[in-house]
C-alpha cells in the first residue's frame, strides 16, 4: 500500500466553538502541527458598526434608483413628493370618508358570509361589461374611471358590495307588473327606452332599485348599530 505523501498530509484537529461568535471553527494543520487556515476566519465574519452603515446607504441608494415608485410619487423641477407625503395629506383631507366607506365594507360582507351569500368573479365581470355597454365601451370606462380618480380594482370591489347588497336584500326588491305599468304611465317622458319591452324592462329595473335602496338604509342601520366598531 503506498504511502501518503508528507506534504498533502494533514490533520483535522478537534473542533472548537468560538466563545465570542459560537461559530465552531476547525483547524486544518499539517503534519508537524503548525497552525494553517482556521475555517472560524470563513464563518465568523461580521461587518464592523460602520460596515453595516455602508451596506445600508448602499441598500437605499439602490432602492431609490431601481424601485423610485416605492419611495416618490412625483417630482416638481428635481424636488420630490415622496408617497409619505402623499399619504399623509389622503390621510388628513380623506380619513374619517374611507374609514367609514371600509367599515361599511366589512359589514355588508361579514353580513353575506353570515348567509352562505357568494358573489363570483364571472358576476363581477358580467357586471362590467353591462357596464362598459352603458358607457360606450372598455375605453370609455377607462377613460370615465381615470376622470374619477378610480381604477378597475376599485370599480370591481364597489360592483362586488353592490352585487352582495342585491342579494342580501333581493327578498325586498320584488316588483309586480302593476308596479310597472303605474311607473311606466307617470314616467313614460322620462324613460330612455323606446319600445314597450324596453320600457317595462327599464322601468322594473329603476323600481328594483328604488326598493333596494330602502330596504338596505333600513336594515343596514340596525347593523351598524348592532355593530362592535372602534375608530382609532
Amino acid at each position: 500500500m503506498p504511502k501518503e505523501s508528507q506534504k498533502s498530509k494533514v490533520k483535522i484537529q478537534k473542533s472548537k466553538t468560538s466563545k465570542k461568535t459560537g461559530v465552531i471553527a476547525t483547524e486544518i494543520t499539517g503534519k508537524k502541527g503548525g497552525k494553517g487556515l482556521s475555517l472560524s476566519t470563513l464563518t465568523s465574519y461580521r461587518p464592523s458598526k460602520k460596515g453595516w452603515i455602508i451596506i445600508a446607504v448602499i441598500l437605499v441608494l439602490t432602492l431609490l434608483i431601481t424601485q423610485k415608485g416605492v419611495f416618490l410619487a412625483a417630482t416638481v423641477n428635481n424636488t420630490p413628493i415622496t408617497n409619505i407625503e402623499l399619504l399623509s395629506r389622503l390621510n388628513q383631507q380623506y380619513r374619517t370618508q374611507m374609514i367609514n366607506q371600509l367599515v361599511n365594507e366589512k359589514l355588508i360582507l361579514g353580513e353575506a358570509q353570515k348567509k352562505g351569500i357568494i358573489v363570483s368573479g364571472k358576476e363581477v365581470e358580467e357586471k362590467i361589461a353591462q357596464v362598459e355597454g352603458n358607457v360606450g365601451g372598455s375605453e370609455a370606462l377607462d377613460n370615465l374611471l381615470s376622470q374619477q380618480g378610480q381604477t378597475r380594482s376599485s370599480l370591481k370591489d364597489q360592483i362586488k358590495v353592490q352585487l352582495v347588497i342585491e342579494k342580501l336584500y333581493a327578498d325586498q326588491a320584488t316588483v309586480s307588473a302593476e308596479e310597472v305599468d303605474n311607473f311606466i304611465t307617470e314616467n313614460k317622458d322620462s324613460l330612455q327606452a323606446t319600445t314597450s319591452a324596453e320600457q317595462t324592462k327599464e322601468a322594473t329595473e329603476i323600481l328594483k332599485q328604488q326598493k333596494l335602496g330602502k330596504a338596505f338604509n333600513e336594515k343596514f342601520q340596525e347593523l351598524k348599530s348592532a355593530a362592535k366598531i372602534q375608530i382609532f
